[in-house]
């Protein structure tokens, strides 16, 4: 059966302009045609078996792909040693719940960035059977962290080169999408720039690992010295960069290595930090870090880093969004940031990202122009997964809650 949207306000995800007056064929599961409405022949899709759409104006564009995300942490409450400690059953029903908000605010792919004994690969085989509703999942297991070393909670503990390359081809050997290091501390613990938790040879042996099996990796890095040692060791994107200088963005934008900023975090705890039970000390870390972390943001987009879109566990996609046109990309960078380089970052390029023909029929209808105000983000109308509709009413009756949005 053939679902046709018409009447909409294309956009892509290429970076081209908008088509006002655009219409998209999905024919199963795959993108059949996408235009503008002078190309349309209603009569091909005429009958029973089509389903014509009016979308009366309303924009048409890629499912968005969260970038970084942990499934069994978002929108939960209490402080991180609270929910690393939570029992595995409890975090795999809770993943199994916000797979359901995540495809209910639009995203048809999230990139799970570490889970607790690696179950984030549960989660998305469990999706990809078709036991659970949620969006692709795109997971590394678990990171990999020095003894001791950031997230070591739900991470793999590792200590020179051998001991991380054994973690690497462990992970892989697991199912692992891609390899992920603990490259620093987190933000909050960070008063100055020390050096990198895990050195440059550490790093480069998970990485070689990962490229001998066409895997991709990055760091959770936030100074400086901790984003150029994971460079030196080949790495294809960087987490969060909450430190970043003008040195270390130009080397960035100059070695073609992506960043997911999640700048939306710090927001999310500094003005949310009391209703989701975050500690007094991390809420008046965050709101004394929005203005730094902010110019930090702006350092980057000015060296013209690749960058994607990823909310971590306290923000949602439409707050980062808009922080990111705040801080400097323009509406259209932005969407193609949440599209096309989300594709990128997840290895999926050739299927998901844009609305062309042949992709996965990935892509949602905002009731709204983000192109004129991006918080219209939060007005997802329609949802398609691979040719399947969702309407968000109907997810978020399934979970008896609507997404929390800061």
């Amino acid at each position: 059966m053939a679902t046709v949207l018409k009447n909409g306000v294309v956009i892509d995800g290429t970076g081209k302009g908008p088509i006002p007056n655009g219409f998209v064929v999905i024919n199963g599961d795959k993108i059949e045609a996408v235009g503008p409405l002078t190309e349309f022949d209603p009569t091909a899709f005429e009958g029973p078996d089509h389903e014509v759409i009016d979308v009366g104006s309303k924009v048409i564009m890629p499912g968005l792909i969260n970038a970084h995300a942990h499934l069994n942490n978002m929108w939960a409450k209490g402080t991180y040693q609270e929910r690393a400690a939570q029992p595995i059953t409890w975090l795999v029903l809770r993943a199994a719940r916000n797979a359901l908000l995540a495809l209910q605010d639009g995203m048809t792919t999230v990139r799970d960035m570490a889970s607790k004994e690696g179950t984030n690969l549960t989660i998305k085989k469990a999706v990809s059977e078709g036991m659970i509703v949620g969006p692709r999942v795109v997971a590394c297991g678990q990171a990999i962290c020095m003894t001791g070393g950031h997230g070591y909670q739900k991470a793999i503990e590792a200590d020179g080169p051998d001991e991380v390359r054994k973690a690497a081809r462990r992970l892989l050997k697991a199912g692992a999408d891609f390899i992920k290091l603990m490259a620093s501390d987190g933000l909050d613990q960070l008063q100055e720039s020390p050096p990198p938790q895990l050195s440059e040879d550490e790093m480069r042996a998970a990485f070689e690992e990962a490229k001998k099996a066409g895997k991709k990796t990055t760091v959770h890095a936030h100074p400086p010295a901790a984003i150029r040692a994971a460079v030196a060791a080949g790495v294809d994107c960087v987490e969060h960069g909450g430190l970043m200088d003008k040195e270390t963005a130009d080397l960035l934008a100059r070695e073609g290595v992506y960043l997911v900023p999640t700048v939306g975090e710090a927001w999310g705890v500094a003005y949310r930090g009391v209703e989701l039970g975050r500690p007094a000390w991390l809420i008046e870390a965050c709101r004394q870090r929005l203005e730094p972390r902010m110019k930090t943001f702006e350092l980057s987009v000015q060296a013209g880093i690749k960058m994607a879109v990823g909310t971590d566990v306290s923000a949602s996609m439409a707050l980062e969004m808009e922080l990111m046109q705040r801080g400097g990309l323009s509406a259209m960078e932005v969407l193609v940031a949440a599209t096309r380089n989300g594709a990128e970052v997840c290895d999926l390029a050739d299927q998901i990202g844009t609305l062309e023909v042949g992709k996965l029929a990935d892509l949602i209808v905002i009731d709204g122009n983000p192109l004129k105000n991006m918080g219209d983000m939060r007005k997802v109308d329609l949802v398609f997964k691979e040719g399947k509709m969702y309407r968000p009413a109907d997810l978020a009756k399934a979970t008896g809650i609507h997404i929390p949005l800061p």
